[in-house]
């Protein structure tokens, strides 16, 4: 700092002091002296404020950043914007000099409604909105580099203690998870909005940008990773940010992490990195979003800090043809069944035909590299069943299907009730009863597709599963047939080519072959059926008039596929790949998505560039690419990602739980009743619709909407957002539209058999918290992360036992002080030692280990004993046991002797007696040995 601001003299009994008048969400240092009679001790502390969006916090402001040299940001929550606005304001130096305010803008938007109770039925009061008002001070000259101000204005006193290597700026928008080190296209954008004021001009700003590195110690100065990066001209005007954006080109950033892009004299970014475990991350997180929104799904306390209790867990039988419309509240609640599977969405409790996509995605993404995914992945209940977890997960949303399916093999559409859910309450809460439609050829034909994939995807997990669903499958298959209708063909080329590929019937062939001659009768290669290029639309569910690529792939890898089709496939598919990569790659967007311009934003069309790269995927999926294409594909992929994860125009993470800035009130109804029962931040791994075209017409809906300044729909058409439970288009999702496109798009980018381990400490079971405002203090004594590492700057003692632990399955009952061997008749098992100097013996059950480590399913289980010192069960059959003999199996079962011959005992021993034994039997104290 360019000086020192002594903050107080305190009494030498003092033992702490509160330092108050600080801006929020700021990194400062201390210096701490203590005066002695001789002489003065002295130390250095970093600390950080509190701070951020929705931080409880005494004062109104909630942040203060830099957008330009000279535009000095202030974020006020509450209160009168137009006299904020209008009111006095004063920026003074350190030194004691003012800094003139030329100009004041603002930019007032709806941050949530927090009037609402918890309970069916209950009403709420949407007229109560939160709002933020960021206050824009056009300053007569530059800040400089680093300083110290004072700032006043209508109600508002703080102490900025401003570093453009500290102080974070929102005009950088970057991914702020991190960017994939094998991405060779990488760039963070800078832009922003001053409401009233319009698009930040670059009249006066720096013409380069460095990338600097946290230091392990936050106390140690920050590194630079590089410097004098170019920010050049991306778009002299673009229409979605409504003003110039320029660029910043991180292609040349290393693999490293705790990375910042830092801006001279206007700060830096939020925390980015380049690293395998950030792309990791973001796919951990969305992939377990979908374990928070299973029907019936087990969200114990073993597997989330998120936890309830299991919903739902039957619906009634109904024969509503429709899927579109809802039962009558009179339904007779009739044909109870179990359903347990698939999912259900953000604010609605429903199963619905387009969840089929779900495990569709799911199994391609698994198929198109196995490598990538393994058992144990995601901290799921199936964890541990040998089965990938990405397989699990898609086999939860198959469940619902094979439940759904009826003995004929038709599959019901639907799962609905009277209404949608009304109020705010957990799904296992719900009181609505809930309905099954009747069974459709539409939704049949797509589950066999799906249950023939699956059933040959885990063929070598599960072959007793796989033999059940290879039936359901030819069940669905045929009944699909036999009810077909124009509509239907369009599912059935994905039912037949999946089973074609798992049976090698001609039946399946033929039945492709005269779908196909539809839409190309000479089955030529330049005609191909209608295909989505961006996912199914709602309509498409409907009539069946576009299929996904997904519907021939299985087709494609069939030996008995017909040449001229997969000729047609291979064209048509590496042509909609290459021109969806371009699009992303040299996007008309200034910040980088793949949305064609004539699309608008509405229903997650602005955010889910997921969507969009279906085409790539699919033709990765086929295998036969140049290294070429494989590199382009990779890198739009990563740009597709980056784009959701922070580097657009709005400068946010549309995912709950990833980054620095996230929706923090999604329409999610578990997450509300978090948020206002239990003061927690949503559940992670939630998507938002995002920005809308124009603002929502519901009456609900419209307090949110007057709270905006400028008005909402005068906003450029990225930044018409209101992160706010009452206006959905903007706060909700779904599973099949959101959150499986991008839970897949993320699984297609992690590296080889990556787990939660690789996780940052900072980044737990559930979601990670990176500069969410939470106040830090280095160095740290002791400390437990989210994901249960425990750290200590000390050493650690054990009140109870002196040994380390670890539970092992055994194969009859045991007890504390027992001596173990492995059991041969039972592999992976062990039992009681079973003769004398036995070279199967492993241990000594433990009886209160100070250490347990490892966890265990098994229903009979024992802690095995590895280091230290045990008590256990002894003989004298070999002779009196004095300290220091060594010990070996006895010929009574489960107990320990003497070591007489160290030749036989050889390889048997197992620990040294610290106690004696004169006779007889007892139980002595011993040291593990391995």
């Amino acid at each position: 700092m360019p000086g020192e601001v002594e903050i107080a003299v305190l009494a030498g009994t003092a033992t702490s002091y509160t330092v108050t008048g600080l801006a929020p969400a700021v990194d400062l240092f201390i210096r701490v002296e203590v005066h002695t009679s001789s002489h003065v001790l002295s130390e250095h502390v970093y600390a950080r404020t509190k701070g951020g969006p929705r931080a409880p916090l005494d004062t109104p402001v909630r942040e203060v950043h830099l957008y330009s040299p000279r535009i000095l940001s202030i974020v006020v929550a509450g209160g009168d914007g137009v006299a904020l606005q209008a009111g006095l304001w004063t920026v003074q130096r350190f030194n004691g000099s003012f800094i003139g305010v030329a100009a004041v803008y603002r930019h007032s938007i709806a941050v949530g409604a927090p009037a609402y109770q918890i309970g069916y039925g209950l009403e709420s009061n949407d007229t109560v909105i939160d709002v933020d008002h960021r206050i824009f001070l056009v300053l007569d000259q530059a800040i400089g580099n680093r300083e110290i101000l004072h700032v006043t204005g209508p109600g508002i006193d703080f102490i900025l203690p401003f570093s453009d290597l500290y102080l974070e700026t929102p005009v950088i928008q970057l991914n702020q998870v991190g960017y994939s080190p094998r991405a060779t296209k990488r760039w963070a954008y800078v832009y922003g909005w001053l409401g009233d004021g319009g698009p930040l001009t670059f009249s006066d700003f720096p013409a380069t940008a460095d990338v600097i590195r946290e230091a392990s110690d936050a106390r140690l100065p920050r590194e630079y990773a590089l410097r004098n990066l170019a920010i050049t001209v991306r778009a002299s005007y673009d229409d979605d940010a409504g003003g110039e954006v320029r660029e910043i080109d991180l292609s040349s950033l290393p693999p490293g992490r705790y990375y910042r892009v830092r801006i001279p004299g206007v700060g830096v970014s939020w925390r980015t990195e380049v690293s395998e475990s950030a792309l990791f991350r973001a796919f951990y997180v969305t992939m377990r979003g979908l374990f928070f929104n299973r029907w019936g799904g087990n969200l114990s306390s073993s597997y989330t800090n998120w936890s309830r209790p299991p919903d739902h867990p039957f619906v009634y039988t109904g024969e509503e043809t429709d899927f579109t419309v809802f039962y009558p509240e009179d339904q007779p609640r009739v044909g109870q069944r179990s359903l347990v599977g698939g999912y259900h969405d953000a604010g609605d409790f429903d199963q619905r035909p387009m969840h089929t996509v779900v495990p569709q995605v799911l199994m391609r993404a698994y198929e198109i590299n196995p490598q990538l995914y393994s058992d144990g992945q995601l901290n799921i209940p199936e964890s541990g069943n040998g089965i990938p977890d990405i397989l699990d997960e898609a086999l939860w949303g198959i469940a619902a299907w094979e439940q759904l399916q009826e003995e004929d093999g038709g599959v019901r559409q639907r799962v609905e009730s009277y209404r949608h859910p009304w109020g705010y309450y957990f799904a296992s809460d719900d009181p609505l009863p809930y309905w099954t439609y009747a069974r459709d050829p539409r939704v049949t034909a797509r589950a066999a597709g799906l249950f023939a994939q699956a059933a040959r995807l885990i063929q070598s997990f599960n072959p007793q599963r796989a033999a059940t669903l290879r039936q359901r499958a030819i069940a669905a298959y045929a009944w699909a047939k036999a009810h077909r209708t124009d509509a239907t063909d369009i599912f059935l080329l994905y039912g037949a080519g999946e089973l074609l590929l798992l049976t090698g019937e001609a039946e399946y062939n033929n039945d492709f072959i005269a779908i196909w001659r539809k839409y190309s009768p000479e089955l030529n290669w330049w005609e191909f059926p209608p295909m989505a290029l961006s996912h199914l639309e709602l309509s498409d569910y409907i009539d069946g008039g576009r299929m996904m690529p997904d519907y021939v792939l299985g087709y494609y890898r069939s030996p008995q596929a017909n040449p001229a089709i997969k000729n047609a496939i291979d064209f048509w598919l590496a042509r909609y790949a290459n021109d969806a990569a371009n699009s992303i790659i040299d996007s008309e967007h200034a910040h980088r998505n793949p949305r064609p311009s004539a699309y608008g934003v509405y229903w997650g069309n602005g955010v889910n560039s997921a969507k969009y790269m279906d085409p790539v995927i699919a033709d990765v999926y086929r295998r036969n690419l140049a290294p070429d294409s494989v590199q382009s594909y990779f890198d739009a992929l990563s740009l597709a990602a980056d784009f959701i994860l922070g580097a657009n125009p709005a400068g946010l993470t549309y995912i709950t739980g990833l980054g620095s800035r996230h929706p923090m009130e999604p329409l999610h109804l578990d997450s509300l009743v978090f948020i206002k029962q239990y003061t927690r931040p949503p559940m992670p791994g939630i998507p938002a619709y995002g920005p809308v075209d124009s603002f929502p017409g519901a009456s609900y809906s419209q307090p949110a909407g007057a709270a905006f300044y400028p008005a909402f729909n005068e906003q450029p058409r990225a930044l018409r957002y209101a992160d706010v439970r009452t206006v959905p288009p903007c706060s909700e999702f779904t599973v099949w539209e959101m959150q499986a496109p991008i839970a897949e798009l993320f699984a297609l980018l992690i590296a080889l058999q990556m787990s939660p381990d690789i996780l940052s400490d900072n980044c737990g079971i559930d979601h990670c918290m990176d500069d969410l405002g939470l106040s830090v203090i280095e160095p740290f004594l002791f400390r437990v992360t989210r994901e249960g590492n425990v750290y200590a700057a000390g050493s650690f003692f054990s009140g109870q036992g002196a040994d380390v632990a670890e539970w092992v399955p055994v194969s009859e009952p045991v007890e504390p002080g027992d001596v173990l061997e492995l059991d041969l008749d039972t592999v992976g098992f062990y039992r009681k030692a079973r003769g004398p100097s036995s070279r199967l013996v492993v241990g000594v059950v433990a009886n209160s280990p100070g250490l347990i480590l490892g966890k265990l399913r098994a229903e009979r289980k024992a802690l095995l004993a590895l280091v230290g010192t045990v008590l256990v069960k002894a003989t004298a059959e070999n002779g009196s046991i004095r300290p220091g003999d060594l010990l070996v199996s006895a010929s009574t079962p489960g107990y320990a002797m003497r070591c007489n011959d160290r030749e036989k005992c050889q390889n048997a021993i197992f620990g040294k007696a610290l106690e004696p034994l004169e006779s007889g039997t007892g139980i002595i104290r011993m040291l593990v040995m391995r």
